[in-house]
């Protein structure tokens, strides 16, 4: 008989605050005048790497031994295939949302397929909706997940395995940023498939110690404050160092911010674990958790419809802008959400005969761009 596994809310409350984090980077960027006051959101892709955690955790953890991989991958698709469509064809179709200038019809077969981030220095990475380059790293991961899932069910030292991964992304970005450019080995391995699933694979090993009985003994206060150290620190070295024009490299943040998102994840699943889950497992987080992934991919084409009619409107008058475009955002994930994702989602599962419900566990993310 299937192991139950225990609905971890609090991780799917904690998406929000990622999400969040990414629409307020990109806010950064699209609206220059609040550019001072949203410093600390100048790393927010980093919840590009919570996500990838996250998303291998949770599937790890509510993974069934007895789905056939078929199934897995079909339910995969279900999950994430019809938003992106919707929120690409949108991106085509609607002259405010055309996503660059480089973007052209040859990028459709791969942007579709989601395998733009597959081809190193690839033309179509951010081609129509942009941020869909994550999913398509997260396409990568569900063709290996199977597999890797059963390499880690069957080692005794996964922990052994997270070190050696985190070992080894830290190398390979060290090594190819000082042979390189820092922005050459950022978009070779801030958007690469096969790098960043190193993050998914540390996801699944925390998942795994987990499923086998271990627990952390820091509390959830101490890893939300490890995280915050983190920004914090990463955000005074690129203030001191690099001025207010320009921030760290990718890569180096993101292994920064890794330890203390493991530890948020952990510790809150921990809890979630003794039944005293708090604020982040309320009904009004797990919604808006919910709508996260829908909040992703509509966020940056609300930016652009707004973008225009800022302008260069005094700093008041962009900050009414800019809570505007958050509100309308969230607003509009949760209407795609409701009458979008959840049904087709259920259609899509129906039409395999799936036995799991499409809110049975706390699904993973599917992130932020950059």
């Amino acid at each position: 008989m299937p192991t139950i596994r225990t609905q971890l809310n609090s991780l799917t409350g904690l998406r929000f605050f990622a999400a969040m984090a990414v629409v307020l980077y990109h806010l950064r960027i699209y609206v220059p005048q609040l550019s001072d006051g949203l410093a600390v959101f100048g790393y927010g892709f980093t919840g590009v790497t919570f996500f990838f955690i996250l998303s291998g955790f949770v599937l790890a953890w509510s993974y069934r031994s007895d789905v056939r991989s078929g199934r897995f991958y079909w339910n995969r698709f279900a999950r994430i295939w019809p938003l992106h469509m919707l929120t690409m064809i949108a991106s085509i179709w609607i002259p405010l949302l055309s996503a660059t200038s480089s973007a052209t019809f040859s990028a459709v077969p791969f942007v579709v397929t989601l395998t733009q981030a597959w081809i190193p220095g690839s033309p179509f990475l951010t081609s129509f909706n942009g941020v869909s380059w994550s999913l398509s790293c997260e396409a990568f991961f569900y063709l290996l997940f199977p597999l890797l899932f059963r390499k880690l069910g069957s080692h005794r030292s996964v922990a052994w395995i997270a070190g050696g991964v985190l070992v080894a992304l830290a190398l390979v970005g060290l090594s190819l940023s000082s042979f390189a450019s820092f922005s050459v080995a950022d978009y070779l391995l801030g958007t690469m498939p096969l790098y960043r699933l190193g993050e998914f694979v540390l996801g699944m090993c925390l998942a795994t110690v987990m499923n086998r009985g271990w627990r952390p003994r820091f509390r959830l206060v101490h890893a939300i404050g490890l995280s915050a150290i983190s920004l914090v620190g990463l955000t005074t070295v690129s203030l001191i160092f690099m001025g207010t024009s320009g921030g760290l490299p990718v890569i180096y943040a993101n292994l920064a911010m890794i330890p203390g998102f493991l530890a948020v994840i952990s510790a809150s699943a921990s809890r979630d674990l003794s039944g005293s889950s708090g604020r982040l497992a309320s009904s009004a987080l797990v919604r808006l958790g919910q709508w996260s992934f829908a909040l992703y991919l509509v966020h940056e084409l609300v930016l652009r419809v707004v973008r225009p009619l800022i302008g260069e409107q005094p700093v008041g008058d962009a900050l009414m802008a800019a809570v505007i475009v958050i509100f309308a955002s969230i607003a509009l994930s949760g209407l795609l959400h409701e009458f979008v994702e959840k049904p087709a989602e259920k259609w899509l599962r129906s039409l395999r005969g799936s036995k799991m419900k499409p809110s049975a566990t706390p699904r993973e993310v599917h992130h932020p761009g950059k």
